[in-house]
């Protein structure tokens, strides 16, 4: 009898990691880049800025410190902190996972989280713009009560609509830990990717949007059809993200602008208005407000292009069409689309 050879791969520990990255490296991939001057702790919550990373001539390699706590450590330490490790071996597997180092054996392939950033198209940012990177981390059960709980979306829905759930962001070099429940809404407009970040279920309304497009990006533009019967325009990505689950995309699709605010150029609509049979306007109905600024902006709109004005009847007291979702069902939601687009 004879045994075939394999070639058996070794899990990675600290020397191994760094004979092929630097601590230099592995500090500018969590954080987002080096910070040249303290920064908030990406460790626990921190108002004031407190955290610096600095050369040690001591022990020959970057360290970390947080003034406020006055812990420090190696690029090791910190990892075992950031992601609350129990193990020094997690971080030499997570390092190696996140790293593609693929001669270094990995525990799970699940540790691996996803980075979005454009380093080369840094320069394109104005100046008035955030700068906003982020850290994906695996889908989660939360991920799924929220999403597939109260709109009915799967994860390849989700990603296809560019929506990921994120660990990690960072504004202009600063590092923050998102909520449990948190993602990155993702779009690419002449070639710059940029990002909206949302927290839905934060307690602190400044957490909850955190946003980086300018007002000529629309949400969801990308995944349009090159044509099509019937087209919503909406108030935000949930929306038409709720629209574009149930129906074909030759027979109803959605996108939105950034928000009811924003009037789009005249060449893009007329673009839009060649590309679609019908187009409608679908803004939230504020009716629990002294002025209805939905219905305002919707009509706005519509009268501008001479398009079709729509809204959640006054009767259901649901002020957008991802609520309605919600409380409503996916059958009720359907055919309520469908009493309003009488084309269909």
């Amino acid at each position: 009898m004879s045994f075939k050879n394999h070639d058996y791969k070794k899990l990675a520990n600290q020397n191994d990691i760094l004979n092929v990255l630097t601590d230099v490296e592995i500090f500018e991939y969590y954080l987002g880049g080096i910070p040249k001057k303290p920064i908030s702790s990406p460790l626990r919550e921190d108002k004031t800025p407190s955290f610096s990373l600095f050369h040690s001539d001591l022990h020959g390699k970057m360290m970390f410190k947080d003034f406020a706590t006055g812990q420090t450590g190696d690029v090791f330490v910190f990892l075992m902190r950031l992601f609350q490790f129990t193990s020094i071996t997690d971080v030499f597997n997570r390092i190696a996972a996140d790293f593609m180092l693929d001669q270094f054996e990995t525990k799970s392939p699940q540790t691996a989280r996803q980075s979005y950033v454009v380093p080369s198209n840094r320069g394109k940012v104005r100046k008035e713009r955030l700068r906003i990177r982020v850290k994906v981390r695996p889908w989660s059960k939360k991920d799924a009560a929220y999403w597939r709980g109260k709109y009915g979306f799967t994860i390849k829905q989700l990603e296809y609509c560019g929506v990921f759930p994120i660990s990690h962001y960072f504004v202009n070099g600063y590092c923050k830990v998102a909520e449990d429940v948190a993602y990155a809404f993702v779009e690419e407009k002449d070639g710059l990717q940029t990002f909206k970040i949302y927290q839905p279920l934060t307690k602190d309304p400044e957490k909850k949007w955190i946003n980086n497009n300018d007002y000529s990006t629309w949400e969801l533009w990308a995944q349009l059809p090159d044509s099509g019967k019937n087209l919503i325009i909406t108030s935000s990505r949930k929306d038409a993200m709720v629209i574009k689950s149930l129906f074909p995309s030759h027979l109803l699709t959605s996108c939105a602008l950034q928000s009811e605010k924003v009037n789009p150029k005249q060449n893009v609509m007329m673009e839009l208005m060649g590309r679609f049979e019908n187009i409608y306007i679908l803004y939230d109905n504020d009716q629990d407000k002294d002025t209805n600024w939905g219905r305002e902006a919707g009509k706005k709109l519509a009268d501008m292009f001479s398009l079709r004005q729509i809204e959640i009847p006054d009767n259901y007291k649901i002020k957008d069409i991802s609520d309605f979702r919600d409380l409503k069902g996916e059958v009720k939601t359907k055919k309520l689309i469908k009493e309003l687009l009488t084309q269909i």
